[in-house]
This record gives structure tokens, C-alpha cells and sequence, in this order.
């Protein structure tokens, strides 16, 4: 299903907003000049049909044309700038910050363009020409505007260096709740932690028994980092109002400063002063880009119909100086074509399958897809009916054009999919004993250790089973466990469900009692260990009661999984020839026709050939 969710828009937009196209000899050629026009046309054909390059270009720029655009004209701004400064940015340059950025994360140069490659998508010529050179350009530009003081650098020191306090927390969101709160737990603090689970509203800190990322100071809320500070281990504070929310806190433990030795605080003070300075170019880039558009004649011709009929091979201007449309074209081509295309041929396979089984996709279709994301997604009237109109302003923002491709990438591939399985999915009554029991079912609370090695983890276990408590156990989480979550808060994990993701866990999960230890319980390529701290109250008893809502959520559950399956076996047994991936797929019947023809092996290796 997923295949057919081209890229984040705002992401998206964001990315491109950042990139100018080459370093500062090609720049000039690109702000002032098109690109060629490819002279490859076709650029796919799917079971026979094709896709030219015409229609991949439209398809782009309907989706990604107004952030190109905008990323275009940014790109003109800041060259211009450039050259009226007399800055200039080399090849080595972009090398050297390369380089820079490689060896934070202990990476060489080449290994590092790879993993963005791999795990962006971005080409290594876009990132060396585009962002890294971008980064670098508005750097040199506002460079000018950045002050860094000794007062933030002390500051700043003190919230990563210095002191800070483990504590539990209970949001209410009334006084009135808090106090009776308070009330309770200042005679029960040994139930500080139930109480933060069943009572608090942040849903969060909820899941692990109130835990917190430890309080600094600095961290922007004084109220809060005061409290904290104020108490000793074990106590709890009076009722906080913060933001919006009332909030009570537990100290679990306080942490002492980190004791840097003066060569050790210099290049801890040198490294803040980093930070600080990057954080502040990011603001003054953006100050930059305003101040630059504020002073320059743009006109954005490809979101007015009227002056694109008056000029139609132009897209925007910059100081009189035209991008044109043409180059608009093969700019979201480049940027997004492989994306695209991969999701137009799915759709082609999709709309394929339709009519080789006399199936369409009606308006009424649409619509209840629609309203089954809107459910989903809890937009409702008072009354409890699902209200369409408010969920389509949340989703497109009152823009026409962004819900028609709303409908199009989204509403109409599930829509189809839907209707090409709809035969093929039924809800079972083991389906919903399971999913009962599952959603509204008992669960069992546990602290947990997950660890990668196996030996460690061996060890790990001994030291819990010599000493069997709570306190003890998350002492060792917080110092073994190779999972962040779990290390940070002590063990402490949301509640383990029946019938979940990970049977194996849950099904050792379920064996423990309160204060039971698990064995080793290896998932995937974790080692785990389990605490039992008790099991929780089933949140609901009568099944008829959420006996519709739950049909309705497991047979869109089971539509999901059969329609995701039958897209990958659409896109697998398809002919498809993909000229921009430069990839062709023979197709099943392909592949079972070459067999007939050639024969095949069996199983000891003798040539069979089918008869005739």
C-alpha cells in the first residue's frame, strides 16, 4: 500500500528549499540557462502499456512543483548574492565539510556519501552540489550575523555538564485533580508510580510509570528544573503549574556534575560553542532567505493561471530573469522522477487488474474510503457521525489541488485495491476472541533488559537472579540495555498485550508472576530479560459492547494486510520496463512461457521437456 505514498511533501519542500544545483562554475549556467531536454521520451512500459516522459513530468511538478519551484528560485537568490559578495566556494570546500560531517559519526568521506545515498535516496552529486554546497553558502553569508557569548556558553554547559535529577511525574490537567492526586500519594509514594500509569494524562510518561528524561538545568522551564532541584531522593513536590498541565513530581535520584578535567572542559566548551553557532546559522539562513526575498522582484507565474496563459513556457521570474517552465519540468523530474514513476507504474498495474476483472472504482468507493480515514484518524460531529469535510480541511488544508492528489495517491490506490480483494477477506470468530483480547485484554507490566550480545546478556541474568527486586533490576537496564527507551527509564516498558507482534515474548511474559524474572528471550537479534511487576485491570469486560468496533477495526486490519499482498504479487507477476531505473522484469507469464520453451531441470538435474 505504502508504495503508492510519494515522499513527505513538507519534507520534501523543506530539503529542496536547502539546495542550490552545482558548485559556483556550473551554478551560473544553471541560474541563467535551462537544462537540456532529455531525449529519452519513454520511460516505462508496464504489461505492454507505456509511460512517456510527458506524463511523468506533469505528474511530478503536480505533486512537487511549487516546492521545487520556490527551492529554484532560492537557488538564484543566494548565487546572486554570492557573486555580489565576491564569495566564492570550491570543490574543496564542499570536500572538506564532507569530510567534516563524515567523521562525527566515525565514517570515511566515500562511506558517508553512501549512507546518505542509501538511506535518503539523494544522489552523491545532489548532496556534494546541492546541500553540502548550500550549507556552506549561507554560512559564508550570515557568518557575519552570528555572536556567540560566554554567558550561552556557560549556559549551555551547565545543561550538558552539570547536575541533574531522575524524577517520576503525574500530569493533571485541573488543579482541582491534582490536588486530590497529591492527597493520595503523599500517604502512598510507593504507589507513585501505578498512580502516574492509571491517573496522568500525559500518555507518554504514562506507559512507564511517570519516568521522565532526567531534569537539567537551562532546559527552558525554570518552574520545573526549581522543583526537581528542590528535592531530596524519595520526596515529592507540591502541585506545579506548567505550560498548561499541573503537574507532581517524584526525585527517584540526583546525578552529580560531570567531572571534566580543564583539558577536558576546554574541548567540551569548544564543542558547545559549535553547537550553539550552528543552531544560530540555521535561524540567520532563514532571516537570510527572507531578507533576500523581500528585496528582490519575484513573480510566481506557475500559480497564476492568468499569467500562465499570458506566458506559458515561463515559471517564475527572478529580478526580470526567467526559470522556465520547461526547466521546471525536467528539475522535478530529477528530483523525484525515480519516486514517481515507480508509483505510476503501480498504479498502471492496479488500474490493469481492474479491468481484466470488470471492476471500477465508484464515487461512492471514494467516499467511503474517505470516511474510513476519518474514522480512523477521529474526526467526528457531536452527534458521533464521521465529519468528511472537517478531515479533508485537516488533510489538504482547503487547498483544491492538494485534495485532488489526496484522492489520486491515496483514496483511489486503496480504494482499488480494496475492491480487487474484497472477496478474498472475512473476519473469523477466532479473529475477534484474539483481537478482544488483545486490544481490551489484561497485560503484563514489566521492567526490561534488551541486549545484542548473547553473553552479556548471560551475565546480565546471573546478576538479576542473585539479587530479585525491582530496584535492582532497573539499576541494570539503565546500564545494560542497548535499547534507548528501556535504558533511559530504568526497565521500564509499556505493558506487554495477548496476541501482540512478538509472540515469543508475550508468551514468556504471560508465565511470570509479580516479581518473577524471566530467562533469556531472544527476538530477532535481541537478547532480553523480563521483571514482572504484576498485570494490569482489562480496560473493558463486555465484549458485545465493542463487539461492532471491533469487527470494523479488524476487518480494515485484514483488508490492509490482503491489499498490501496483492500489490506485491500485482508488481511482481507484471512486465515492466523501467528506462529511467534502467531495470526490466520479465513478468510471470514471461518467465512460465521461456520455461515451456526451454524445459527445465528436475529435481536430479535431468534436462524436462514439456510435452507436446
Amino acid at each position: 500500500m505504502n508504495r503508492f505514498n510519494y515522499p513527505s511533501l513538507v519534507a520534501l519542500i523543506v530539503a529542496v528549499t536547502l539546495m542550490p544545483q552545482l558548485l559556483v562554475a556550473q551554478q551560473a549556467n544553471r541560474a541563467a540557462a535551462p537544462q537540456q531536454q532529455d531525449s529519452i521520451q519513454l520511460v516505462a512500459v508496464v504489461n505492454g502499456q507505456s509511460i512517456d516522459r510527458d506524463h511523468l513530468a506533469r505528474q511530478c511538478a503536480i505533486r512537487f512543483g511549487e516546492g521545487v519551484l520556490e527551492s529554484m528560485v532560492n537557488k538564484m537568490l543566494i548565487f546572486n548574492q554570492l557573486q555580489k559578495l565576491g564569495i566564492v566556494i570550491t570543490e574543496q570546500d564542499v570536500n572538506n565539510e564532507i569530510q567534516r560531517q563524515a567523521e562525527r559519526y566515525g565514517l570515511s568521506s566515500q562511506r558517508y556519501i553512501e549512507a546518505i545515498h542509501q538511506e535518503r535516496n539523494v544522489s552523491p552529486d545532489k548532496f556534494k552540489n546541492d546541500i553540502i554546497w548550500l550549507e556552506l553558502a549561507l554560512r559564508r553569508l550570515a557568518a557575519s550575523k552570528i555572536e556567540v557569548t560566554p554567558n550561552e556558553i556557560a549556559e549551555r554547559m551547565q545543561f550538558e555538564y552539570g547536575p541533574n535529577v531522575q524524577v517520576r511525574a503525574i500530569a493533571s490537567n485541573t488543579r482541582e485533580d491534582a490536588e486530590q492526586i497529591l492527597t493520595y500519594v503523599q500517604n502512598n509514594p510507593e504507589e507513585f508510580g501505578k498512580v502516574a500509569k492509571d491517573q496522568s494524562v500525559d500518555p507518554q510518561s504514562a506507559a512507564v510509570r511517570g519516568l521522565i528524561p532526567p531534569i537539567r538545568k537551562n532546559m527552558g522551564e525554570e518552574v520545573l528544573e526549581n522543583a526537581a532541584f528542590s528535592l531530596e531522593a524519595g520526596q515529592i513536590s507540591e502541585v506545579i503549574h506548567a505550560g498548561e498541565q499541573f503537574i507532581i513530581l517524584k526525585c527517584e535520584r540526583h546525578y552529580p556534575a560531570a567531572g571534566l578535567n580543564p583539558e577536558q572542559r576546554a574541548q567540551a566548551e569548544e564543542f558547545v560553542e559549535k553547537t550553539i553557532r550552528e543552531e544560530k546559522l540555521s535561524g540567520a539562513s532563514a532571516q537570510l532567505f527572507r531578507e533576500l526575498q523581500s528585496t528582490a522582484e519575484i513573480v510566481n507565474v506557475y500559480n497564476n493561471e492568468q499569467l500562465r496563459q499570458q506566458h506559458p513556457n515561463v515559471a517564475a521570474t527572478v529580478n526580470g530573469s526567467p526559470i522556465s517552465l520547461s526547466r521546471l519540468y525536467e528539475e522535478c523530474i530529477t528530483r523525484f522522477g525515480q519516486d514517481v514513476l515507480i508509483a505510476e507504474i503501480d498504479r498502471t498495474i492496479v488500474m490493469q487488474e481492474l479491468q481484466r476483472n470488470s471492476l471500477s472504482v465508484t464515487d461512492q468507493d471514494i467516499q467511503n474510503e474517505i470516511d474510513q480515514a476519518a474514522s480512523a484518524f477521529g474526526f467526528y460531529r457531536q452527534d458521533n457521525t464521521i465529519d468528511r469535510d472537517a478531515w479533508l480541511e485537516h488533510i489538504t488544508k482547503g487547498s483544491k489541488s492538494k485534495l485532488d492528489i489526496y484522492i489520486q495517491d491515496d483514496v483511489w490506490p486503496s480504494a482499488a485495491l480494496k475492491k480487487i480483494v474484497q472477496n478474498n477477506v472475512q473476519v473469523t470468530q477466532e479473529d475477534m476472541t484474539q483481537g478482544f483480547a488483545s486490544r481490551y485484554g489484561e497485560r503484563v507490566e514489566c521492567l526490561a533488559i534488551v541486549m545484542k550480545d548473547q553473553r552479556l546478556a548471560h551475565r546480565v541474568l546471573q546478576q538479576a537472579m542473585a539479587d530479585p527486586n525491582e530496584k535492582y533490576f532497573g539499576e541494570l537496564a539503565h546500564q545494560y540495555s542497548s535499547e534507548p527507551a528501556s535504558r533511559a527509564n530504568y526497565g521500564q516498558v509499556p505493558p506487554i498485550p495477548q496476541y501482540s507482534q512478538s509472540p515469543v515474548l508475550e508468551e514468556e511474559a504471560f508465565k511470570l508472576e509479580a516479581g518473577e524474572i524471566s530467562g533469556l528471550v531472544n527476538v530477532g537479534e535481541f537478547w532480553v530479560i523480563l521483571y514482572c511487576q504484576g498485570r494490569t485491570t482489562p480496560l473493558v469486560t463486555d465484549f458485545d459492547a465493542v463487539k461492532d468496533e471491533l469487527h470494523k477495526a479488524i476487518l480494515e486490519k485484514k483488508f490492509r494486510i490482503a491489499m498490501t499482498d496483492e500489490l506485491a504479487r500485482l508488481t511482481q507477476s507484471a512486465q515492466v520496463d523501467n528506462f529511467m531505473a534502467g531495470t526490466s522484469q520479465p513478468g510471470a507469464s514471461a518467465v512460465q512461457s521461456a520455461r515451456n520453451q526451454q524445459g527445465y531441470q528436475n529435481s536430479n538435474g535431468q534436462q524436462q521437456v514439456p510435452r507436446q
